[in-house]
């Protein structure tokens, strides 16, 4: 049986060690800019509006199942969610946001485009990533980026150019257009996963744990590029147990009479209270309704589903 060493906890120490003086910085230099990079402000969305949540999802049902795959299945989901996390959009916007933010500049929806709007390719973002912490003294943010990207590795999996191998010498190997066959060792199979993982689990825990430091409204100041040249106040919106969710304030005026803009990430049903002028919520009902839920045979919590549903959006 081949024996290899599992490096995870070694590199996700490693990662957080890297990104949380970045976070901390951030919100030094900006706490609305901050919030506007953690929750990845696009307007007001409901739930099925969020990447990150979905690859959060993704990577915590993988983890979840993990013991139920056997053999190559196995092998092959945890090389797909790889994929799915070396590409992901979310990890580079969020770092990139925030190194924006602590160069005094302001968030923007997407940092990883080109002229006509398409995603760059993993090696460009990484790029990209480099050259826009140049010279802030957080350049090494990149670094769990370059550990976990390998080309061809990626490449392989993604266009399906790659096959496993058992015994004592197995792995992944690969055949593709570079013109020779190659083998990564189980070791080296292991070691890029866990650090995609890692830097996944990195990110995940520490913007989790700053939206969470905020247990009530307060009244921040935006950024002048968010309030058109001047500083303008910005009332948090939270939900208890979890954190800030959004934001409102007066966003101009119209014939004379002011008129709010609201920018949040909130439950459909939560948007009622919003709208009456709740800005500190109580828990969230789904949460609620899937702790009890997980309790019950999995037929019955079946059946039972669409009712619930209907009591939390009510």
């Amino acid at each position: 049986m081949t024996r290899f060493k599992d490096n995870y906890p070694q590199y996700l120490k490693e990662y957080r060690g890297i990104f949380e003086p970045l976070f901390k910085e951030a919100k030094r230099k900006s706490e609305f800019n901050l919030i506007m990079s953690l929750l990845a402000i696009r307007g007001m969305s409901d739930a099925g509006w969020e990447p990150f949540e979905n690859t959060e999802d993704v990577f915590a049902e993988v983890y979840r199942q993990n013991g139920r795959f056997k053999n190559s299945l196995r092998f092959n989901i945890l090389l797909w969610l790889y994929v799915h996390l070396i590409e992901c959009s979310e990890h580079y916007e969020l770092v990139a946001n925030l190194v924006k933010t602590i160069k005094d500049e302001d968030y923007i929806i997407a940092n990883h485009k080109n002229k006509d709007y398409v995603n760059l390719r993993v090696s460009q973002k990484i790029d990209r990533l480099s050259r826009l912490s140049k010279g802030t003294g957080y350049e090494n943010v990149v670094t769990p980026f370059k550990d976990a990207f390998s080309p061809r590795f990626r490449n392989a999996i993604g266009h399906g150019d790659y096959a496993l191998k058992s015994g004592s010498e197995g792995g992944m190997t690969v055949i593709d257009d570079t013109g020779f066959p190659k083998l990564f060792s189980h070791q080296e199979v292991s070691d890029l996963v866990n650090k995609a993982m890692a830097l996944h689990v990195a990110l995940r825990q520490l913007k989790y744990e700053y939206i969470s430091k905020y247990k009530n409204s307060k009244v921040i100041k935006s950024s002048n590029g968010f309030g058109h040249g001047t500083s303008i106040d910005i009332t948090l919106i939270v939900r208890r147990n979890y954190g800030v969710i959004g934001f409102r304030c007066i966003g101009g005026y119209d014939l004379g009479k002011p008129f709010e803009t609201r920018l949040v990430k909130a439950l459909s049903y939560e948007m009622k209270m919003i709208e009456s002028g709740v800005n500190e919520l109580p828990p969230s009902r789904i949460d609620r309704a899937n702790a009890i839920l997980k309790y019950l045979p999995s037929k019955l919590a079946i059946r039972v589903q669409p009712f619930v549903t209907k009591l939390i959006n009510r």
